[in-house]
């Protein structure tokens, strides 16, 4: 499929993108090398409503527009169809992967229609390459652009999360309240496959030695992963500040900047704290870093070299990959970032 020859400045532009948080946040840097190229253009986004948080704040888009469609079935395709076909964009850059996505866009007339042909997905769109899965997200995005749109792609921008800042006024003063003058290190033990989880045990001897070093062990995650952090507390001999299922994404991702390093499994918190500039110690098993570990990231993921990691299986019976990763080498990555 041959490039867009040209888009007029002033072009109406959509771009799909019903991905989960840390999914978003890897697409931000080909939503800026959009905005650069067309800064003229009239440019929405399409989101999943759980995903928004994490972009509402940006100023690369004209409106943000959110839909159940991946969730609501053929009937809810067809009703976006026809509100897009309402809008009259000129371009459509499908991020998602997801066929009904692109079903939407081809029912909604959009002339032109970019995104990834793999699996049939080509009788749908106008131009497109296939998703290489060797490679990163983010790469594969910039891929997506360079090779059907009239511009040119820098692959070295960051990710990025614009901060709130009714949420920084907040969590500046929890932090005041609570750090005791001490720095933080934030510790996001939960992940959403159970295979992607360190153990509790593992993050556990992580905050002893945190605290020893003098700062203050933060637990952070969402409002149905308590049990996972207070499992990781009755593990430790350590002073932790659990804000577990206490925090907005918003006011996660003001945390997660005030803090000297994030300490993550592959997560959205991973890619939040990537994206707003802290130093992320990520720890994978079954996922590949190389496909969607920190962009651009500071420190190298932690991962151990067994032959069954980058599996992608979402139950595992041994865990041999998580188990293999000692407290010792996290600690050793968190102090090289705190020297």
């Amino acid at each position: 499929m041959a490039a867009i020859k040209d888009i007029k400045p002033d072009a109406r532009i959509l771009i799909v993108d019903l991905a989960f948080i840390g999914d978003i946040l890897m697409s931000t840097p080909a939503y800026v090398n959009v905005r650069r190229a067309f800064p003229d253009a009239f440019i929405d986004i399409l989101v999943a409503p759980g995903s928004r948080p994490v972009i509402e704040n940006s100023n690369l888009f004209n409106r943000i527009w959110t839909t159940g469609m991946k969730t609501g079935g053929w009937k809810s395709v067809r009703q976006e169809s026809s509100l897009t076909r309402a809008e009259c964009y000129d371009v459509a850059v499908c991020f998602h992967r997801g066929h009904g996505s692109l079903l939407m866009l081809w029912l909604a007339g959009v002339p032109e229609r970019i995104g990834f042909t793999n699996q049939g997905r080509w009788i749908f769109l106008t131009h497109g390459i296939p998703f290489r899965l060797e490679r990163h997200r983010t790469w594969n995005h910039l891929q997506l652009l360079e090779k059907c749109l009239p511009m040119k792609v820098d692959y070295n921008v960051p990710t990025f999360m614009n901060l709130d800042s009714e949420s920084e006024t907040r969590i500046d003063a929890l932090i005041k309240a609570h750090s005791k003058g001490k720095e933080l290190i934030a510790i996001n033990p939960n992940a959403a496959w159970p295979t992607k989880r360190w153990t509790p045990e593992g993050f556990a001897r992580v905050a002893d030695s945190i605290a020893e070093l003098g700062y203050l062990p933060v637990l952070v995650g969402g409002p149905g992963e308590k049990e996972i952090s207070a499992e990781v507390k009755r593990n430790s001999k350590a002073e932790i500040w659990d804000l577990t299922g206490e925090t907005s994404l918003q006011d996660l991702a003001v945390l997660l900047s005030r803090c000297k390093v994030v300490v993550s499994n592959d997560s959205g918190p991973m890619h939040m704290a990537n994206a707003v500039g802290t130093p992320v110690v990520s720890i994978f098993g079954p996922t590949n870093p190389g496909r969607c570990g920190p962009w651009l990231g500071e420190v190298e993921p932690i991962q151990a070299e067994i032959d069954c990691s980058k599996c992608y299986k979402k139950q595992c019976t041994h865990m041999t990959c998580m188990r293999e990763i000692e407290p010792s080498d996290v600690l050793d990555s968190i102090q090289a970032c705190i020297r």
